[in-house]
């Protein structure tokens, strides 16, 4: 490839209350010049267009409004000056309550038909939980201070906790705990919808006809807000969750490990770093309380709290790419089973004697959005027949249970052949792909192209988010 080439990138977040398309350039260049095997990493990354933030469109609480939001992407190409075939890469990121609703997949299909070749993702709690890490500049700053620091992302629907230990993201939580579980009338600064993890709260604070009609109703919410705050706090300090608290904890692996700082982000952060708003109900939410809630936390307290390079958006800049060359003398291919475009990475969780199981990982790209999906086998401590005897036969019990096809399996060390043609006996009839010598991360997806003449080696993209940082 030339020394260097410009691309131009998309990244539309749609989130549980906002919208917003950011546009920028990505400059890749060729760090293995020559005749070895390209690998093109992003030199430079400039954003040329940040978009308005406009207030995600629903046609009831169920379902988003596709054409309502087609038309806000359409709108802000056209303020941008890009029409969606100048468009070389991009990222259509779907997270919080929005990502659970009836139709946000046909939604997101619709949206990458229109804005180019994307990856998209309807992000799990994991997954948005690095994101944000990532978009807010908590993984950096890991990164740079030596440091273990968690990244607090309090959107409209959910708080999704990371854990970056010196850069490197060793845990994450989502709990049900957001500023627009209680909406409000910006007239009349009075509730009028309660979701059902509000409405949990509200009946533990407030066990059933407890509640006076006469009660002051701000102080109702707060009293809401605080027992939300509080099973956060139970998560991050470890302590042991109560039964209120089960409802509204949705992931946790957080490990127990001291904190170094907190950065805070997401839609509510603004109000903590800029606290004092009067007019708590401006957004028709309870965001503002809630951000109050925080400030008075123990989490704000007990920690340095530094202050992130975005708080509104994690903004999602697009998908960086850069090529590997697979040495095709160690891997597995079925025949006819490539190429495979935009396949995401999924890390297994680890459980008891140190077992992978990549079951409940998978289950966060179940949507019609993926044909397949890539199981990630992390670094095993030795590489013997007997280990990767009981690798494949784990793999085997789960892959028939994991959606599609054909089944992509990468694993990090140099036994991609022998764990395939174990895999091909114990599943004979099941189409397989299986790679090594590929570094990927929680987020990262996968272009496969077809075999090179002679099938020695297979060109492989990594499709990196990548971040305003």
């Amino acid at each position: 490839m030339a020394k260097e080439m410009a691309l131009v990138s998309v990244g539309i977040d749609v989130g549980t209350t906002t919208t917003q398309l950011v546009i920028s350039q990505l400059t890749l260049v060729n760090v293995m010049p020559g005749s070895q095997v390209p690998k093109v990493e992003i030199s430079h990354k400039s954003i040329t267009y940040m978009g308005n933030v406009y207030i995600t469109p629903f046609e009831d609480r169920q379902h988003v409004d596709g054409a309502a939001l087609r038309a806000i992407i359409a709108k802000e190409y056209e303020k941008a000056g890009v029409k969606p075939e100048q468009i070389d890469t991009g990222a259509i990121i779907i997270t919080g309550e929005t990502a659970k609703k009836e139709n946000a997949s046909e939604i997101i299909h619709s949206l990458a038909d229109y804005a180019g070749d994307f990856v998209v993702a309807t992000a799990g709690p994991d997954l948005e939980s690095v994101i944000a890490g990532k978009g807010s500049g908590a993984e950096a700053l890991s990164k740079r201070l030596h440091a273990c620091i968690a990244n607090i992302d309090i959107g409209g629907g959910t708080t999704n906790i990371a854990y970056f230990d010196r850069g490197k993201c060793i845990g994450t939580a989502c709990i049900n705990v957001g500023g627009r579980l209680f909406e409000v009338d910006p007239l009349t600064h009075h509730l009028n919808y309660i979701s059902a993890p509000g409405q949990t709260v509200m009946n533990h604070c407030y066990p059933s006809g407890s509640l006076e009609p006469s009660e002051d109703e701000v102080l109702v919410i707060r009293k809401c807000l605080k027992a939300m705050v509080e099973c956060v706090e139970r998560v991050i300090f470890q302590e042991p969750l109560l039964a209120q608290d089960r409802p509204l904890v949705m992931t946790n692996t957080l490990p127990d490990i001291l904190l170094n700082g907190v950065v805070f982000s997401g839609g509510v952060a603004k109000y903590i770093y800029l606290p004092g708003i009067k007019e708590w109900w401006i957004h028709g939410d309870v965001g503002p309380l809630l951000a109050e809630a925080f400030r008075e936390s123990r989490i704000h307290s007990s920690f340095s709290v530094h202050e992130g390079s975005e708080t509104i958006h994690a903004t999602v800049l697009g998908a960086g790419a850069h090529t590997v060359n697979v040495s095709g003398s160690t891997i597995t291919i079925s025949k006819d089973s490539l190429p495979l475009r935009n396949v995401p990475a999924v890390y297994p969780e680890v459980g008891a004697l140190g077992m992978f199981s990549w079951l409940k990982p998978a289950e966060n790209y179940n949507d019609s959005l993926y044909r397949t999906v890539a199981l990630v086998v992390p670094a095993l401590p030795n590489t013997d027949f007997k280990t990767i005897c009981t690798l494949a036969e784990a793999l085997a019990s789960e892959l028939p249970i994991i959606k599609g096809e054909p089944k992509v399996i990468i694993v990090q060390q140099d036994i991609a052949k022998v764990l395939g043609q174990t895999l091909q006996r114990l599943l004979p009839s099941v189409p397989l792909i299986c790679l090594d010598g590929i570094e990927l991360a929680l987020g990262d997806f996968l272009d496969i192209a077809k075999p090179l003449p002679h099938e020695d080696a297979v060109p492989v993209i990594v499709k990196t988010l990548v971040f305003a940082r």
